[in-house]
């Protein structure tokens, strides 16, 4: 109708005993009411016993269904998350409900991790430069890249540069197989004139990385078995 107003709202996921389930449905929809509607004053006000009765009810509704309709005798061994369309009038009474969705979730173990540690497991990465002086282009890269390398620790790097102009450079150009200017080479790969976000990714990818972990453990949930058993039957 005209005056009536209606939102969708979504709960976490909570464990399935009654008691959770209530608190993360009615604190969603009575929240979520509150907040919409405080600015009525007393004519949203009135509404406060006939809102909190009407949550209890669908709270109450949605779980003895869940628990006697279903399958799932025991819901309190999974986790359970309640989306739905919430109805008002204009002064912010709950009209009804729509659209609703319980999703249920089984909860099958835990993967706990005491540290993770990124370690680098080469020494320095290798990255050359070709420039020349009468290049514009060249001067802003030979500005930007140790800008970039002390960022990310110059003790990481082992950096040249080569006058693209000079007998050395021509010689290690031919070397590297670099025929314009500015190069960056970082280890095998040959950037023309990189960008900084280009030439930052690069170098950051030119690192061999792993990762090192302690304190690993998974744990099975303890009831899983029970919990499947008579699901599988059905």
């Amino acid at each position: 109708m005209k005056n009536e107003r209606e939102l969708e709202i979504r709960t976490i996921i909570v464990d399935g005993n009654y008691e959770s389930f209530k608190a993360a449905l009615a604190r969603s929809i009575l929240g979520v009411t509150y907040r919409r509607f405080k600015r009525k004053g007393k004519e949203f006000y009135q509404h406060r016993k006939h809102n909190e009765s009407v949550t209890k009810r669908i709270c109450d509704w949605f779980y003895e269904y869940l628990r006697s309709k279903t399958p799932l005798r025991n819901i309190s061994d999974y986790k359970i998350k309640t989306n739905l369309t919430l109805r008002w009038d204009r002064t912010g009474k709950i009209l009804g409900f729509k659209n609703a969705t319980v999703t249920i979730y089984l909860k099958v173990g835990e993967l706990k991790v005491e540290e993770l540690k990124i370690h680098k497991k080469r020494e320095k990465v290798k990255i050359d430069l070709f420039y020349s002086e009468i290049d514009v282009s060249s001067q802003k890269i030979r500005e930007l890249l140790p800008n970039i390398l002390k960022t990310l620790g110059e003790e990481h790097f082992d950096y040249r540069e080569y006058d693209f102009l000079s007998e050395e450079g021509r010689e290690m150009a031919k070397i590297y197989s670099v025929e314009r200017v500015p190069t960056v080479v970082i280890d095998n790969i040959t950037l023309e004139n990189p960008d900084e976000k280009k030439l930052r990714s690069e170098i950051e990818n030119a690192f061999t990385l792993s990762v090192l972990s302690s304190g690993v453990e998974f744990q099975l949930e303890p009831k899983i078995g029970d919990v499947i058993k008579p699901i599988l039957k059905i």
